[in-house]
């Protein structure tokens, strides 16, 4: 499962989609309950830098923002949805989730200097990004809604597969 995971974040990452509604924070809550911890951040790293490779890299203070704020996904994943799947549990993750990669990937922007190097400034590039922390968590919610909805569909319809089994 650990490279199909990848392959397919990278392949949903390339895929066109509406901004800031990307599978890759998704990928890594689903990886961290599935995977073993150092190997479940690779999902999220491997899509953004294979994605960033045929897509074009950016501000590298930018990148390493968006880079932090999405290897957060494996271990919100690990201790918010943990072995119990229900619905609750994700949707806090997603929430959780949204709000760590908003912080990081936001303070990373005023830190390139697409705002004052001010308290006023930091202020500023936060309210600029609430939106986007939003639209998000939307996407983190109908990724998640898509990969566990999907396993668990998959078990219910093949219990003899053993897809799906939890971290070690």
């Amino acid at each position: 499962m650990n490279i199909f995971l990848v392959v397919f974040a990278v392949i949903a990452r390339l895929v066109p989609h509406p901004w800031n509604i990307t599978p890759i924070g998704a990928f890594g809550l689903f990886a961290g309950t599935k995977m073993p911890l150092r190997q479940a951040w690779l999902v999220p790293i491997m899509a953004l830098l294979v994605g960033d490779l045929i897509s074009g890299f950016y501000s590298l203070t930018v990148m390493a923002g968006v880079y932090l704020g999405f290897l957060a996904a494996p271990l919100i994943g690990r201790f918010f949805i943990r072995d119990d799947e229900n619905p609750m549990q994700i949707l806090g993750a997603v929430g959780v989730n949204a709000l760590v990669f908003f912080l990081v990937s936001n303070f990373a922007v005023w830190a390139a200097g697409y705002y004052p190097p001010t308290l006023e400034g930091l202020i500023a590039c936060y309210i600029a990004g609430l939106p986007y922390m939003g639209i998000s968590a939307l996407g983190d919610g109908f990724y998640c809604a898509l990969l566990f909805g999907g396993q668990a569909a998959f078990r219910r319809l093949y219990p003899a597969a053993g897809i799906g089994g939890q971290h070690q």
